[in-house]
């Protein structure tokens, strides 16, 4: 990894209320792209940004290390950012809670926020919220994480249900687990609802449909090791449907491209954009690897009533290395994906963010482009009317 001075972690805040996009604030903010893109939460009634941090702040005066897995220290924090000013946004609580945080998510009602970890034995953390801010930690685990310390081991990404105080957690990115919290004399506990589900070879986020119904998962479909992710097939999305007695089970799968990592849902509930990687993390030296250039999108369609999921048409292709998320806007049919750095640069200084539009089941790419700091790997919609 490539240590590029003055580039610092940082959290934007981007208005889309006017003809052009505007970015209204950007602020430092402690996070890591060693995850999977789930390590930011959106508070509504406070106007609170959460912000996982997965690694620490890299402090060697070294531009490079050899192994960002163990050169780059463990983060520790959840990090919330008071937004009521959007052009002035404050830091307001840094809160220790684990080891290597993976993934942040709030309930329906902003009470609840939950949270991934590596730490052994307190790999789910759950966490009761007063005025917006993290009051009461509560910790639990689960038999089936793998016991070897690995990249894999672990909760690795976690998503509250739309409307209830369930939520879905990545297990060793093989196999997704359920969970149901519930609020007793002594505290919160987390009691799982049926049994794992394994859901794809090498599974990253998930999101669930606007109906709660069913959970929605990206396979990226990686191997064991660094070629793993060289001789790589397609990904796919993976529709399972939700049980609230447990009898889960996985109802559609579709085809998507290389190392689809990211995804989201239509706020409508009607389709879903996925962010293929391609190849595009492979190094220069690696310039004879297939798909190693450019990045593509792939548009599914999705049956609210059955989870049945389709890929509509060819993969889009764009330029760029790492698209991991891409979301759409309130009204389903604009679509903002984050593009990390350009290809083969020494030392990038600036990732962006592509608009498209979805025009009668294709997309079309649009020609504005908003310059952002270089890593951009996490994005979040937020609705300025709540």
């Amino acid at each position: 990894v490539n240590k590029v001075k003055g580039i610092e972690d940082s959290l934007a805040f981007i208005s889309f209320t006017g003809a052009t996009p505007n970015i209204q604030s950007k602020v430092n903010a402690s996070n890591s792209v060693i995850s999977w893109p789930s390590i930011l939460a959106w508070n509504s009634q406070n106007q609170y940004a959460y912000v996982a941090e997965t690694r620490g702040v890299y402090q060697g005066e070294k531009q490079k290390v050899k192994d960002v897995w163990k050169d780059i220290p463990f983060g520790t924090k959840i990090s919330i950012f008071d937004y009521s000013d959007r052009q002035n946004p404050t830091l307001i609580q840094d809160k220790v809670i684990g080891q290597n945080i993976q993934g942040v998510s709030l309930n329906h009602d902003n009470s609840l926020l939950v949270a991934g970890s590596t730490e052994k034995g307190k790999e789910i953390v759950i966490a009761r919220l007063e005025d917006g801010m993290i009051a009461e930690t509560f910790y639990f685990s689960n038999d089936e994480i793998e016991k070897k310390e690995n990249n894999n081991s672990g909760i690795r990404s976690i998503e509250f249900h739309p409307s209830k105080n369930i939520f879905a957690a990545n297990l060793n990115n093989t196999h997704l687990v359920f969970y149901r919290v519930v609020d007793g004399a002594n505290g919160l506990t987390a009691e799982q609802i049926g049994g794992s589900i394994k859901v794809g070879k090498h599974w990253s986020v998930g999101n669930w449909h606007p109906t709660g119904k069913f959970f929605i998962t990206t396979d990226v479909a990686w191997g064991k090791g660094t070629l793993g992710a060289i001789f790589n097939r397609k990904g796919k999305l993976v529709s399972t449907k939700f049980d609230s007695e447990g009898a889960h089970e996985i109802v559609s799968e579709t085809k998507v491209g290389l190392s689809p990592e990211g995804f989201d849902v239509s706020p409508d509930g009607k389709y879903a954009i996925v962010a293929n990687m391609r190849r595009t993390y492979g190094p220069k030296a690696f310039w004879f690897v297939p798909a190693r250039k450019n990045s593509s999108l792939s548009l599914v369609k999705i049956d609210s009533e059955t989870g049945n999921l389709e890929t509509i048409g060819k993969q889009y292709g764009f330029e760029g290395a790492l698209p991991e998320d891409a979301i759409f806007d309130m009204e389903s049919n604009t679509i903002a994906v984050a593009v990390y750095h350009k290809q083969d640069e020494a030392f990038p200084t600036e990732g962006w963010l592509d608009l498209w539009e979805l025009q009668e089941d294709r997309l079309v790419k649009t020609t504005q482009r908003i310059p952002l700091t270089r890593g951009v790997h996490n994005l979040l919609l937020i609705d300025n009317n709540k």
